[in-house]
């Protein structure tokens, strides 16, 4: 498992500009890694501020991880690579980038935009690179839209690579699909098998899908040929649960969907978490009511979030309940727990959250939002990181940075503050 470090404060080099007017944002000049010795693999991570698809793409989170810091956490736990770099045109993305430890780039205005290629930015981030008299041997080209990969895979890849002798390799599934191509003449040609001899399925071998996670290629053959991909290629097998691509919002559903059936290292990263505001129902409780005989209103909590929320507030942090609901069982569990703000009856979560934080005197960046159904999806705008349970309705699944294992009142919530503070943190200075 990675254990993320995260650098010093930013700096801004030095009075000699690199060449575009690009600026490298980092930890001083990297000639040189670790144990004296020199840089030979670069991974460089394209990440443009502008999506069409999906708005700030780059920064939005699977399994609570902004996908640029996905790569950068990959790339950090590769023992390959001896510098990791970001290219990008967006300030907050080199905010995060650097934070996770990333050098960074900054890409200008004629490299940003829709148009601009992969290449493009490579070909930028060597140059900025040359500027400091890094000249690295072997490129790794890593993909933000790409969330599911693993440092091992991105060491054999560069293993591979420099066994085989080939110009580049790639990320790829085996394909046994029957595919069709147009063809010239009109109609469609067989492209993968020949029909008179139709194979079994299993049998259509030598068949490769290109996911985009990584690429690996010299740079002396990317600076002749201006291209990733160029030469004798060589495909690298990834397991095909690893070829996620995400471009649409059902895709980043998807992942988040996978995601939540997996536990890696980081998760929500870059939080610090001040506040939690937490629904009731559904959240702390299963979503069940129990009447008495004379209409009393009976709730199930479970102890163990309980005590979640005791960690969490004995750490520094705040806790608010914000529920729908004009309970007199919240109100009863609220106080038991000695919460620090209660709001029954909301009919604005965007207003009331937004209150809280008001009165409680923490900004929406040291904020954790987390609820069940369409309703609390308003407070997700004003919260660093929305977390879901695992029972929540498909629209809140879809929508929240993180998915817990546990169900709604059976210990979500002690799994997010578990999450939250880790072994030994502690909150940042107030």
């Amino acid at each position: 498992m990675h254990e993320l470090r995260l650098p010093p404060p930013l700096h801004r080099h030095g009075s000699r500009g690199p060449p575009h007017g690009g600026t490298c944002i980092g930890r001083g000049p990297a000639t040189r890694r670790r144990g004296g010795s020199m840089i030979r693999t670069v991974a460089i991570v394209p990440a443009r501020g502008g999506s069409k698809g999906i708005v700030g793409k780059n920064l939005v989170r699977v399994a609570g991880i902004p996908l640029v810091v996905r790569s950068v956490l990959h790339a950090q736990a590769a023992r390959t690579i001896d510098l990791t770099v970001v290219s990008t045109d967006d300030p907050r993305i080199a905010a995060v980038a650097a934070r996770a430890g990333a050098r960074v780039i900054e890409r200008p205005a004629s490299l940003s935009g829709d148009t601009a290629s992969t290449e493009s930015a490579i070909a930028h981030a060597l140059e900025v690179l040359a500027g400091e008299d890094i000249r690295p041997e072997t490129i790794v080209l890593l993909q933000c839209t790409s969330p599911f990969r693993t440092a091992g895979q991105i060491d054999g890849a560069v293993e591979h690579f420099h066994a085989t002798g080939a110009d580049g390799v790639f990320s790829a599934v085996p394909f046994h699909g029957f595919v069709w191509t147009r063809a010239p003449e009109g109609g469609v040609r067989p492209a993968t098998y020949d029909p008179a001899r139709r194979p079994r399925r299993q049998e259509i071998d030598g068949v490769y899908l290109e996911t985009g996670s990584f690429y690996v290629f010299s740079r002396a053959g990317f600076e002749r040929s201006g291209s990733r991909m160029s030469g004798r290629l060589e495909p690298f097998e990834v397991p095909p649960e690893d070829a996620v691509e995400i471009d649409t919002p059902e895709d980043l559903a998807y992942a988040r969907h996978l995601a939540a059936r997996r536990r890696e290292p980081g998760m929500l990263f870059g939080v610090d978490p001040r506040l939690l505001v937490l629904d009731v129902d559904g959240t702390l409780t299963d979503a069940a009511m129990f009447y008495g005989e004379t209409g009393e209103e009976l709730k199930r909590f479970h102890t163990r979030d309980g005590a979640g929320i005791a960690r969490f507030r004995a750490s520094g942090g705040k806790v608010a309940l914000l529920t729908g609901e004009r309970s007199n069982a919240a109100r009863l569990r609220g106080e038991k727990l000695r919460v620090d703000d209660i709001v029954l009856g909301s009919r604005d979560k965007a207003a009331d959250i937004q209150a809280i934080q008001k009165r409680l005197g923490v900004s929406p960046e040291h904020t954790v939002a987390m609820g069940d159904d369409v309703l609390d999806l308003p407070m997700a705008p004003h919260a660093a990181a929305f977390v879901a349970p695992a029972d929540a309705h498909p629209d809140v699944l879809a929508a929240a940075d993180l998915v817990t294992t546990a169900r709604g009142g059976h210990g979500a919530v002690r799994e997010l503050v578990d999450l939250l503070l880790g072994p030994g943190w502690k909150p940042a200075r107030r």
